[in-house]
């Protein structure tokens, strides 16, 4: 981290003559003349450079040093000077960092011209990392582009700072994490926004303020507008972000920044050995997954262990259970979003992680003041550890996985309102499964391998309230199942490409209405192959138990498939109280194609004729959010999603190639109370109904190309609560408990549970800095086992020489609860001037209890047991960083 503040203080312009010192006139050296123009631009720093300490220097306690840098027309340090300095053994540190810095030139009457001006370095201890972050900027008037003396910023907390004659305030100790800011003059009605700062960085915002004087406006319309650079609609109702200097220190996770999602309200705990993400009772496959944009089919590697982004290059992770706006579509379920952190740090830094369950690398630098760039890869081996450290084959019922990932980017930034960048996102999963039996006929193998790529571009393009961005992508999935029950094999390959484009604009129509308009692409070309029992692998619904014999009527089948959406949108946020009322509506038409390659089995040798069909979904979003006084605001919302079909339930002899999209409606309404400066609580109930879900067909022998249907209907309930507590005075932490019930029906019977329902959930998470480099945390979790059906009898099958079970009531009992407790620690230490080691130690399932995750029973379905999940599984590492 960045242990160096600096702070341009003042410039005083020159003359083609030389310079003129900031002394009174009379001091001066009579052969520079006075300034004859006007600044009409000020110097701005293009290329920083932090003082290199002397070797073996600690710096007990902060230390300013004042420099007067004589800077030329062309940007270049040519004197540095010191005017204070507070440790005169830093003096020679900071002025050789001064001269190899590089400004944009200070301007007067349009012309660049060399000047004199005060710039401070502010040198933080070498004793302990970064806890605050430095906030500051510039507030100017939008029209005259002046700046505004005498705004008041105020934080949440507390923290304040004044506008000075220049425009510019600073904050220079902040808690990281969000912040709302607010700005005030002594005739404005208060405008507020929110900001999201990390320990060890400073931030610079730009505010342009569009300033009507009290008694003089007319309409609806605010006293003044705060316009941020980066111009965000307010659509976002029900979300929960973490930013990832916290989640790095949650335990159970590894310090994996994305692990955090499954901690968050509304989100069931998926079973061990599964990374789905079950959020509002809804289907893992229609919750998805975007890294700055790009849409990516999955957030976790197999086994749930790790996310397939290395942390290092992740800002914050947000999670929208339901109710979002009109900018995201193709799901019915959820929306998780993964941000990049911005390649903007000088210099170069990176880490090097190993522990128990794998290890990773990253790199990130600044080439020049243009390009940036940025790496990281990562490689299980957990595998290998726990052959080593275990007698017992732990994998029988868990697989264990065996991957790896790897991101790149290149960022080139040609001036302050443009950016580029040019990146790829790669992740492979393997498992394999065996489980022995004396009995040929019973032995169960599974293989399973997935893979994805993605390569893209991310243009943005920021001017006042106007930003645009452009992403456009392309990646390749791969997914391959090979299993055998006996004698009966099973196996599916899914290769698809995927093409996509997500372009939208966001600007200020007026100083109350901010507009976004927007288009999202994405074309998937799917080759599928799958061959074997007609009920492997089983769905949801599916009336089976763990173990039982797949039907032994087995088929075969190839086809190819096109899914292709592209759906413009707009969207705006309507605020005619200023701050007090947010209106948020939305419209997304989402225009679709499913072309399969057969639209019934193959005859002979009669070719395939092929089908496609079109749907236009006309899908209206609505938020409001209240904020009714400064310790409470209430929201809600309602919205229409699509979602397409499954490539791979499109096939003619295994599903139905004339499938239609799924359809949903969501409703939700809560509030927050803001109960202290820390402390928040948040609730909110929800409703969603769902309908043309695909389920399997009840007959024994299906109608021809009609193996599965839709036309079943899906509804979940219930309410979330979120007691949080933000970073301050060196503890963050949150308590998490949701009431839900998901259901399901076809048109063939009454509603049931859904297979993934979980009643209660309930997650406690905490982390405390210690000092000195120590920091503790933990995490309790406690959820209802998800729904089965029983088996109340078997009948032997002499064909298959085995026995059938015979069902009760269809999920009418649960697996046993589950409650973990799992516990981190970590001690950091510094070497030199930015080099860290953290070793850490995050053990999960402290109490080593078996938790069931699965029933199972004996041959003859007259017994019944568990199957419990991994023991204590103690993760020692450690993280090297500079």
């Amino acid at each position: 981290m960045n242990r160096f503040h600096s702070h341009l203080l003042a410039a005083v312009v020159l003359t083609a003559s030389g310079f003129a010192h900031a002394e009174p006139p009379e001091t001066k050296n009579s052969a520079v003349q006075a300034p004859k123009g006007v600044m009409t631009k000020a110097p701005k720093v293009l290329q920083y450079v932090e003082p290199k300490l002397p070797e073996g220097k600690v710096v007990a306690q902060p230390v300013a040093i004042v420099l007067q840098l004589s800077v030329d027309a062309q940007g270049h340090v040519l004197g540095a000077d010191v005017v204070e300095s507070a440790d005169p053994t830093l003096n020679e540190a900071a002025q050789a960092a001064a001269l190899q810095m590089l400004f944009e030139p200070a301007e007067i009457d349009g012309v660049p011209a060399a000047v004199k001006l005060k710039y401070r370095y502010d040198i933080q201890p070498t004793s302990q990392a970064p806890t605050t972050a430095w906030f500051g900027g510039k507030v100017t008037d939008l029209k005259t582009k002046q700046p505004l003396a005498g705004v008041t910023v105020e934080l949440e907390d507390g923290q304040t700072a004044t506008t000075g004659p220049d425009g510019h305030f600073q904050i220079e100790a902040v808690p990281p994490g969000k912040h709302t800011v607010s700005l005030s003059g002594p005739t404005f009605t208060p405008i507020s926004t929110e900001e999201i700062l990390d320990a060890g960085r400073r931030y610079d915002a730009s505010y342009e303020v569009d300033v009507v004087p009290v008694g003089v406006a007319t309409g609806p319309r605010a006293d003044f507008e705060v316009v941020i650079y980066a111009t965000k609609l307010g659509s976002k109702i029900s979300s929960t972000e973490v930013t990832a200097e916290q989640g790095q220190r949650v335990a159970g996770t590894g310090g994996d920044v994305a692990k955090v999602v499954e901690n968050l309200p509304g989100v069931a705990r998926s079973t061990v050995g599964s990374g789905q993400i079950v959020v509002w009772g809804a289907s893992p496959e229609d919750t998805h997954v975007y890294v700055d944009g790009v849409h990516i089919p999955v957030l976790y590697h197999e086994g749930g262990f790790r996310s397939v982004v290395h942390s290092d290059l992740v800002r914050s992770v947000e999670l929208q259970p339901g109710g979002y706006g009109a900018s995201y579509g193709r799901g019915i379920g959820g929306l998780v979003s993964v941000e990049l952190r911005p390649l903007d740090e000088p210099g170069y830094h990176g880490s090097l992680q190993l522990d128990a369950i794998d290890a990773a690398a990253s790199v990130r630098g600044s080439i020049n003041e243009h390009w940036h760039f940025g790496v990281a890869a990562r490689r299980s081996h957990l595998d290998w550890v726990l052959r080593q450290v275990s007698s017992d084959d732990v994998g029988q019922f868990v697989p264990i996985p065996r991957y790896w990932d790897g991101q790149g980017r290149v960022v080139w930034t040609p001036n302050t309102h443009d950016s580029l960048e040019i990146g790829t996102l790669l992740s492979s999963d393997k498992i394999d499964h065996n489980l022995a039996a004396a009995d040929p006929a019973d032995v169960k193998t599974e293989s399973k391998v997935t893979r994805f790529a993605r390569g893209y571009l991310h243009y943005r393009h920021k001017v006042g309230t106007n930003n645009t961005s452009i992403v456009p992508f392309f990646g390749v999935d791969h997914t391959r199942i090979e299993n055998r029950f006996g004698a009966i094999p099973a196996g599916l390959a899914v290769d698809s490409k995927v093409y996509g484009l997500r372009a939208s604009h966001t600007s200020n129509v007026e100083s109350w209405i901010a507009l976004g308009t927007g288009l999202d692409t994405e074309v998937t070309v799917s080759e599928l192959s799958r061959k074997g029992s007609v009920t492997t692998p089983p769905r949801e619904g599916d009336l089976r138990v763990f173990g039982q014999l797949p039907a032994d009527q087995v088929n075969a089948d190839n086809w190819t498939t096109t899914i292709a959406n592209a759906a413009p949108y707009v969207e705006s946020d309507i605020a005619p109280f200023g701050d007090k009322l947010h209106v948020i509506p939305g419209l997304r038409i989402e225009p679709g194609l499913v072309r399969a390659s057969a639209i019934a089995p193959p005859e002979g040798d009669l070719p395939p004729v092929g089908t496609v069909r079109e749907d236009t979904g006309i899908d209206p979003r609505l938020a409001i959010r209240w904020n009714v006084t400064d310790f409470l605001t209430l929201k809600a919302a309602t919205g229409v999603y699509h979602q397409p079909p499954l490539a791979e339930d499109l096939s003619a002899v295994f599903g139905n190639p004339t499938l239609g999209p799924a359809r949903a409606r969501h409703y939700l309404a809560g509030g927050v109370i803001r109960l202290s400066k820390p402390l928040s609580l948040e609730v909110t109930s929800f409703y969603s109904r769902s309908s043309a879900l695909t389920y399997r067909s009840p007959l024994s022998t299906p109608v021809r190309a009609e193996a599965l249907l839709e036309g079943g209907h899906g509804r979940a309930y219930g309410t979330q609560f979120l007691l949080r507590h933000d970073l301050i005075d060196r503890f963050f932490g949150w308590l998490s408990f949701s009431v839900i019930r998901s259901e399901r029906s076809n048109p063939t019977g009454g509603y049931r549970l859904f297979d993934f329902d979980q009643t209660f959930v309930f997650t406690a998470v905490g982390s405390y800095d210690l000092g000195a480099g120590f920091d503790i945390g933990s995490r309790f979790r406690y959820s209802s086992g998800y729904p089965r059906t029983p088996v109340i009898g078997a009948t032997y099958d002499a064909r298959i020489d085995g026995y059938v079970p015979r069902f009760g009531e269809q999920n009418s009992i649960r697996i046993p609860p589950f409650y973990s407790l799992d516990v981190r620690g970590a001690k950091r230490f510094k070497f030199g001037q930015s080099m860290e080691l953290e070793l850490y130690l995050d053990v999960q399932n402290v109490t080593n209890r078996g938790n069931p995750e699965e029933i199972a029973y004996n041959v003859d379905y007259t017994k019944r047991s568990y199957i419990t999940g991994l023991p204590i599984l103690p993760v020692v590492g450690g993280k090297l960083s500079w």
